[in-house]
């Protein structure tokens, strides 16, 4: 085998694992809440009613996959006392209906074992949730209930695993760009210890030319001191 025909086989390995891995990123399912279910959550010393989903996915990776989601949907993420919060967005594409969000994610773990739970109260635009009545969440529910609502916490799972493989795909574009830089370099190195080679060979057979004709002299001058 030639080296170039050595070098693209090489190449083409390199392209066919970076395939091969894309397409098993792709292969990603959407990672639904494990449960879901109405309930409270403390904020600012107010019990809030809220929609609760617990995941078994790293909480910093949900809070971003809802930061991005909130950001496609034109919202603005904004933190404040243990919460994030986006004002007026819409929570589907065709909803003409505009929320107030608040949402805060809780959990531990990485990977498989990683638990979160992400706890979302939804409000009118404008709407100051410290003066709600906390003896009366109907309001609160309503809105939970409405077409937006429900889409957006039935899109939930889809969301999260739309950011997982986009996340996914991203660090393994990564990890093929630092193995294709690592071969460049490899193959810079093989190019120049060839040249140093074949440098080396050259500089060899004119030395050995040149020890020739030296010895030759020396064989003249042998035998002229012989007569």
């Amino acid at each position: 085998m030639s080296q170039n025909a050595s070098i693209m086989k090489r190449t083409l390995s390199i392209l066919a694992l970076g395939f091969v891995l894309s397409n098993t990123v792709r292969a990603q399912a959407p990672i639904e809440p494990v449960r879901r279910y109405e309930g409270t959550v403390d904020y600012q010393k107010t019990k809030q009613p809220a929609t609760i989903l617990e995941f078994k996915y790293p909480p910093k990776e949900l809070e971003a996959a809802l930061e991005k989601y909130i950001q496609k949907r034109g919202g603005n993420v904004k933190s404040s006392k243990g919460f994030n919060y986006a004002k007026q967005i819409r929570l589907q594409e065709k909803d003409t209906r505009y929320y107030d969000v608040y949402y805060k994610v809780e959990g531990s773990g990485k990977g498989a074992g990683a638990s979160s739970t992400l706890s979302v109260i939804l409000a009118e635009p404008g709407e100051d949730i410290l003066l709600r009545d906390p003896n009366n969440a109907s309001v609160a529910r309503t809105t939970a209930a409405s077409a937006g609502a429900v889409g957006f916490f039935g899109d939930m799972g889809s969301e999260v695993g739309a950011y997982d493989l986009d996340k996914k795909t991203k660090e393994q574009e990564a990890e093929v760009k630092k193995i294709e830089k690592k071969y460049a370099d490899l193959e810079k190195k093989r190019q120049k210890l060839e040249k140093d080679m074949s440098d080396n060979t050259n500089e060899m057979q004119r030395t050995q030319a040149e020890l020739e004709k030296a010895k030759g002299v020396l064989m003249q001058i042998l035998e002229q001191k012989k007569n």
